[in-house]
């Protein structure tokens, strides 16, 4: 994984705005397969253009596996959207030449911070990246995807995966911007995990019930805010019922601008 870099925020122009709106679309992508089970990458980014996300999150993604025909996932979405900035963030090695982990994709210019292992069980690994997103009012974008299993012992790694997504976060805000994180958490509201996050100062937006896609009932993909320097207006699911296992989720985010990254 890469090891994080301090990074400076140079100061803004003159004219740079209070606030800016940006649209989050956030999607656990099941691989490309699609609930045909069909490895469908053209009918996901068929439904990605139709969202046009300003910057777009994406779990369960593969670079140069087997299984999914040794294809680049992020490339060529990015390549399919017409999106000009992409970055993957591995958490697997899945042999002999695989990746598996998360991606995000930005019409924004943005900056690898840093991308980290976070706590998980034995027999997996999983990951946290974070990102500067040069939108007009700057922010950070940590994303991830927690461990799914549904037993206590399993509720106590992703509680301490967390804490230290937060303690990354924490170590690595470059002036201070507004931070936003975002993913599979695989845990409801009021679990252990997000009460963790809200203890530690992150506010949830709306939940919503994003699982299984053709009838969603499990509200695990999550979005938080740190210290209302950003904040969730609106989060708005996607009747999206046969590209993923998944529905896609658009947030709608006001950003705000500090004294320190002015």
């Amino acid at each position: 994984m890469k090891k994080a870099a301090k990074i400076t925020s140079p100061s803004a122009p003159a004219g740079v705005p209070a606030s800016c709106g940006v649209t989050l679309v956030q999607w656990n992508l099941h691989i490309g397969i699609d609930m045909d089970f069909r490895w469908n990458l053209k009918a996901q980014a068929e439904v990605l253009n139709r969202l046009a996300g300003d910057v777009t999150i994406l779990n369960e993604v593969d670079k140069n596996c087997p299984r999914t025909g040794f294809t680049d996932m992020t490339k060529t979405l990015a390549t399919l959207t017409g999106t000009m900035f992409s970055q993957f963030g591995a958490a697997r090695a899945l042999p002999p030449e695989g990746l598996y982990g998360n991606a995000v994709l930005s019409r924004y210019p943005m900056e690898l911070i840093g991308a980290w292992l976070i706590p998980a069980p034995a027999d997996e690994s999983r990951s946290m990246t974070l990102m500067r997103i040069d939108a007009p009012v700057p922010f950070l974008l940590g994303f991830t995807h927690l461990n799914f299993r549904d037993t206590p012992e399993e509720n106590v790694i992703r509680t301490a995966a967390v804490r230290k997504i937060h303690d990354l976060i924490e170590a690595h805000m470059p002036a201070h911007l507004p931070a936003v994180l975002a993913g599979d958490f695989n845990c409801e509201p009021g679990s252990d995990p997000v009460k963790e996050l809200e203890k530690l100062g992150w506010t949830m937006g709306k939940p919503l019930a994003t699982f299984p896609s053709k009838k969603p009932v499990s509200s695990i993909d999550h979005i938080f805010c740190r210290d209302g320097r950003a904040k969730v207006i609106d989060r708005i699911p996607v009747d999206e019922k046969t590209a993923s296992d998944h529905i896609p989720v658009v947030n709608k985010l006001e950003i705000f601008r500090t004294d320190r990254n002015r």
